[in-house]
């Protein structure tokens, strides 16, 4: 918590899924102690984890932490949400 608070952010990067996979109870977490500042949250898509070079299609790729880092890091530091 200390981190969120001294960066004003928090990227939750979940391998599992969307829906009901661990990032949910992170954000939780955060919101409950009283984190109010910029909350983004990359995840695989809400499905079963398909075998060999299929799971690349639904799991969250470097490409999308990227990406969702870099929109945060742009939104500037008095950003919520």
């Amino acid at each position: 918590m200390r981190e969120a608070h001294a960066t004003g952010r928090v990227l939750v990067v979940d391998e599992t899924r969307r829906t009901g996979g661990v990032s949910e109870g992170v954000v939780t977490a955060l919101v409950d102690a009283g984190f109010t500042r910029m909350i983004r949250g990359v995840a695989s898509v809400d499905s079963f984890v398909p075998p060999g070079k299929a799971a690349e299609l639904v799991l969250v790729s470097e490409a999308d932490v990227e990406r969702a880092a870099s929109e945060m890091l742009s939104a500037g530091p008095d950003a919520h949400g």
